[in-house]
C-alpha cells in the first residue's frame, strides 16, 4: 500500500475501553500472542502485555525501541526479517512472516509476524500496527514431524532390500526406492514407466504362483512373505524375498507396501548346505559296508541300508534294537567288552560274526571309533563282510596243500625263490629229473646257479640281472639252457617262471618250473637234419621242373613237325589222286589229317596248360570292358559263324596279372560260342561286380547246359562229354580255366541245366 493510499484510507481507531483491554487480555492470553504498535515518524515503538509475556519480560525488564528490535530478533533470521520489512514498507509486499524471537532466558521462540500500515486519527501520522503469535509448538512439530519423514526415507533408502507401495485393487505401483537399480539394475522411473513391470519380470516358472499367492493373502487381508525368482536388467536370474504388510480401510485391502530383499546368496548357500547334506547321506547309504552310530545306552542313531539288507532286519526293528542284538549269546558280552575298550581307547578294530534274523552267520570285520554327536558320547563304525576272505584262506591252504600234492605228482621241477629272505624251495621233480633229494640237498639261489652249464651260466645270470632291476616291466621268464644232473651228465631243460613284483616294481618272489626236454632236442636235431634234406630235395625238383619245362618246350616242337608232315603229305595224297583214288580211301585221307590236326591242338593246349602258373609279367590295371573288347576281335570268325552275341556293359577295372585273365575269358567265351544249341544264335552274358575282398565274375550262356552229375568232372584234363565229331575240342580249356583262377587265388563254381545254359561264376582276390 502507497503513502497516498494510507494517508486517504479512512480506517477509524477503536477507542481505548476497559472492556476492550479486558478482552484484549483475555485473547492474547489465549492465543500465546500479542501486539505492537509504531509511530513511523518517531520510531516510538510499545508492545502490549501479551508480547512481554511472550519473550518471558515483565513490562519493566525491557523497553521496546527501534534499534532494539536487534537484540531479540534470532540473529540467523534477522536479515530475512529487516528485507520483508523494507518490502512491505515499499509496498511490494505484505508483512506476513514466520521468524525466530529470543526469549529472556536466552531460547528463541518460533512466532507468527504480521503488520498493517494504518492512520493514526489523533496525530493524522502513519503508524505500524502488528501481531506476533506463538507458533513455536506448531514449527517445532512440523519439523520434527519432517526430520522424522527425511528419517523413514532415508531409513527406506538405506534398507538392504527394495521398499515398494502399491495399490491393493490394481497391483499398481505407487513408490519404489532407489535401491531397485543396485538390486535388480532398474531405476524407480523404469519401473513405474513400465505397466505390470513387477509381472513381467518374475521369472516364468515363479510368475503364476508368485501372483496367485500375493492376491490371494491380500484378499485376506493377511501380511505375508513368498520367495520367487526374478529377472535383472542384464539378464540374471535372482532370488527375491518379498515381505508384503497390507493396509486395509473400510474392511477393505487399500494398499500394500513391502521390502524385496535379494537373497540368491542364501538360497545358493541354502542349496549347496542340502546338496552337502544330500551327498553326505548318499555317500553313508552307497558305503559298500556297514555304517553304523548308536549312543553309549546303545540306541542307534544312524544306519545305512546295508545294516538293513545284511541284518534282514527293517529299519523299524532296529530302531527299537540294542547293537548286542546283531550277534549270538555267546558273542554279545564280546561285543559289550569291545565297545567298552572303544571307549576307553577311541578306536578299535575286530572280527565277530554278525547274526541275521533268519539265523545265518557272516564274519565281519569291525571298525569302531569314538566320538561326540549331538551332544553325546557315541561309537559310529564299519563293518566289512569277510566272508571272501575267510574262504580265500580256507582256500588258499587247500591251494598250499595241492600245490605240495602237485610238486610231488608232477614231473616238472618246481621251484620257489624268495628274494628278501633268499629261501629256495625245490619240488619233488628235482629229484625224479635231476637226481637231487631236496630233502637231503642244501638249496639256494647260488647253488642253481652253478648248476647251469658253464657255457649258457653267463648269459642266464645276465637275463636274471635284467629282470630283477626295479625298473624293467618283464614278469614272465621263458628260457633254454643245459643243467647238471647228479651223475654229472647235462638234460637240456625249457624254465618258466614268474616274476612277482610289490607296488614298486622290485622283485619279491619268483616261482617257476623246470622241464627235461633233452628228448625234444634230440628230436629237433633229427628234424633239422630231415630239413636240410628236404631243401636239397626241393633243389632238385627246381632243377627237375625246369629240366620238364624245356623238355615240354622242344618235345611240344619235336612233336609239331611230323604232325605238320602228315598234314602236309595227305593233303599233296588227296590232291595229286583225287581222281583215282575211290571215296573210302578219301575218307581215310580225311580221317588221318584231321587226327593231326586235333593231335597238334593238344600238343598246343597241353603247352599252355603247362605254362599257368608261370606269369613273368607284372601286375597291371587293366579295364575288363577293353579286354572282352579284344577277344571280340581275337574270335571274331566264329562270332560270325554262330552269329554270337556277346552281352556286357560297366565292367570293373581291377589291378592283376592280364594274361591268365584273359585265358578264363577267352576259354568260357569260346565254350558259350562252341556248346551253343542248333540253329539258336548264342547269347554270352559277361558281369562282374566288386566285394568286399574279391572281384566277381560270372559268363552266362544260353547253350546245351551240362548235366549235374559232370559238374566234378569237366575241370579234369582231357575230360569230355561230347564226341568229336559233334564238338571240336581237346578237353583242356576247361582246365586251363580251373588252374588260372587257382593261381589267382580265386574260386570257381557251375550251374547249368541241359537245354537251359551253363553259368561260370569266379572270384579273383584283390
Amino acid at each position: 500500500m502507497s503513502k497516498t493510499e494510507l494517508s486517504t484510507a479512512k480506517t477509524p481507531l477503536p477507542k481505548p475501553s476497559i472492556h476492550k483491554e479486558d478482552w484484549l487480555e483475555h485473547l492474547e492470553s489465549m492465543t500465546g500472542s500479542g501486539i505492537w504498535e509504531m509511530d513511523l515518524e518517531t520510531k516510538k515503538l510499545s508492545f502490549s502485555n501479551g508480547i512481554y509475556r511472550l519473550l518471558g519480560f515483565l513490562p519493566h525488564e525491557f523497553t521496546p525501541s527501534y534499534a532494539g528490535l536487534k537484540s531479540i530478533i534470532y540473529q540467523e533470521d534477522f536479515q530475512s526479517v529487516k528485507n520483508h520489512f523494507e518490502l512491505f514498507l515499499a509496498g511490494v509486499s505484505n508483512f506476513d512472516i514466520k521468524h525466530r524471537l529470543l526469549q529472556k532466558d536466552g531460547n528463541p521462540i518460533w512466532v507468527l509476524s504480521k503488520a498493517k500500515l494504518v492512520l493514526d486519527e489523533k496525530t493524522r501520522r502513519q503508524k505500524l500496527i502488528g501481531t506476533l503469535q506463538d507458533v513455536d509448538d506448531f514449527v517445532q512439530t512440523k519439523e520434527k514431524l519432517k526430520s522424522e519423514k527425511e528419517n523413514n526415507r532415508s531409513l527406506i533408502e538405506n534398507l538392504d532390500g527394495v521398499f515398494w507401495e502399491a495399490d491393493a485393487q490394481t497391483f499398481e505401483f505407487t513408490y519404489i526406492s532407489p535401491q531397485s537399480e543396485k538390486t535388480i539394475g532398474y531405476t524407480p522411473q523404469e519401473w513405474m514407466e513400465e505397466k505390470d513391470f513387477w509381472q513381467n519380470h518374475i521369472h516364468p516358472e515363479d510368475r503364476e504362483i508368485a501372483i496367485k499367492t500375493c492376491h490371494l493373502e491380500t484378499s485376506r487381508h493377511q501380511d505375508h512373505n513368498f520367495d520367487y525368482r526374478f529377472l535383472t536388467k542384464v539378464g540374471k536370474t535372482i532370488w527375491i524375498n518379498d515381505r508384503v504388510n497390507v493396509v486395509v480401510e473400510d474392511g477393505k485391502p487399500k494398499k500394500i507396501r513391502g521390502m524385496m530383499v535379494d537373497i540368491t546368496q542364501e538360497k545358493e548357500v541354502a542349496q549347496a548346505l542340502q546338496e552337502e547334506i544330500g551327498f553326505n547321506q548318499s555317500l553313508i547309504q552307497q558305503l559298500p559296508s556297514l555304517f553304523f552310530l548308536f549312543d553309549t545306552d546303545g540306541k542307534f542313531l544312524l544306519w545305512n541300508h546295508q545294516l538293513e539288507e545284511v541284518s534282514e532286519y527293517s529299519a523299524e526293528e532296529i530302531s527299537q534294537m540294542s547293537p548286542e542284538e546283531f550277534f549270538a549269546p555267546k558273542d554279545s558280552a564280546i561285543f559289550n567288552s569291545y565297545s567298552r575298550k572303544v571307549t576307553e581307547d577311541r578306536q578299535m578294530d575286530f572280527t565277530l560274526e554278525l547274526h541275521t534274523k533268519s539265523g545265518k552267520r557272516i564274519p565281519f570285520l569291525f571298525s569302531a571309533s569314538q566320538l561326540t554327536y549331538h551332544d553325546r558320547n557315541c561309537i559310529f563304525g564299519t563293518g566289512q563282510n569277510i566272508s571272501e576272505l575267510a574262504e580265500s584262506r580256507k582256500s588258499a591252504a587247500q591251494h598250499i596243500e595241492r600245490f605240495q600234492i602237485v610238486t610231488r605228482a608232477t614231473s616238472d621241477a618246481i621251484w620257489d625263490f624268495e628274494v628278501e629272505k633268499k629261501n629256495l624251495y625245490w619240488g619233488e621233480g628235482f629229484l625224479t629229473l635231476f637226481g637231487y633229494d631236496p630233502k637231503v640237498t642244501e638249496t639256494s639261489f647260488e647253488f642253481l646257479l652253478n648248476l647251469i652249464h658253464p657255457e649258457d651260466r653267463t648269459r642266464i645270470f645276465k637275463l636274471i640281472q635284467s629282470y630283477m632291476d626295479p625298473r624293467s616291466t618283464r614278469s614272465h621268464w621263458l628260457e633254454e639252457y643245459r643243467f647238471l644232473r647228479s651223475d654229472g651228465s647235462y638234460a637240456f631243460v625249457l624254465d618258466k617262471a614268474i616274476f612277482i613284483r610289490d607296488e614298486q616294481g622290485i622283485v619279491t618272489r619268483v616261482v617257476g618250473a623246470m622241464q627235461d626236454i633233452s628228448s625234444q632236442k634230440e628230436f629237433e636235431e633229427s628234424l633239422q637234419k630231415l630239413n636240410q634234406k628236404l631243401e636239397k630235395n626241393v633243389k632238385d625238383l627246381a632243377i627237375s621242373n625246369q629240366e620238364l619245362q624245356q623238355f615240354a618246350f622242344v618235345a611240344s616242337h619235336d612233336l609239331q613237325e611230323p604232325l605238320r608232315m602228315i598234314s602236309s603229305f595227305m593233303g599233296l595224297l588227296e590232291r595229286k589222286y583225287k581222281h583215282v583214288l575211290d571215296e573210302k580211301a578219301l575218307e581215310y585221307i580225311h580221317f588221318a589229317t584231321n587226327g593231326a590236326r586235333q593231335m597238334q591242338r593238344i600238343i598246343l593246349d597241353l603247352l599252355e596248360l603247362s605254362r599257368v602258373g608261370k606269369v613273368s609279367e607284372q601286375k597291371t590295371s587293366l579295364d575288363i570292358n577293353e579286354l572282352v573288347e579284344e577277344l571280340e576281335h581275337f574270335m571274331k570268325k566264329a562270332i560270325k559263324e554262330k552269329n554270337a552275341m556277346i552281352i556286357y556293359e560297366d565292367l570293373p577295372q581291377i589291378y592283376s596279372y592280364k594274361t591268365p585273365i584273359f585265358q578264363i575269358f577267352q576259354n568260357l567265351i569260346g565254350n558259350g560260342i562252341k556248346y551253343s544249341k542248333a540253329e539258336v544264335p548264342p547269347i554270352i552274358t559277361v558281369r562282374g561286380k566288386d566285394l568286399d575282398e574279391v572281384w566277381e565274375f560270372s559268363v552266362e550262356d544260353n547253350g546245351i547246359g551240362i548235366s549235374e552229375e559232370y559238374f566234378s568232372k569237366i575241370f579234369v584234363l582231357f575230360q569230355r562229354l561230347h564226341n568229336q565229331r559233334d564238338y571240336d575240342g581237346t578237353g583242356i580249356g576247361l582246365a586251363i580255366v580251373k588252374k588260372s583262377v587257382d593261381y589267382l587265388r580265386g574260386e570257381i563254381s557251375l550251374e547249368s541245366q541241359p537245354g537251359k545254359g551253363s553259368k561260370f561264376t569266379f572270384t579273383i582276390r584283390k
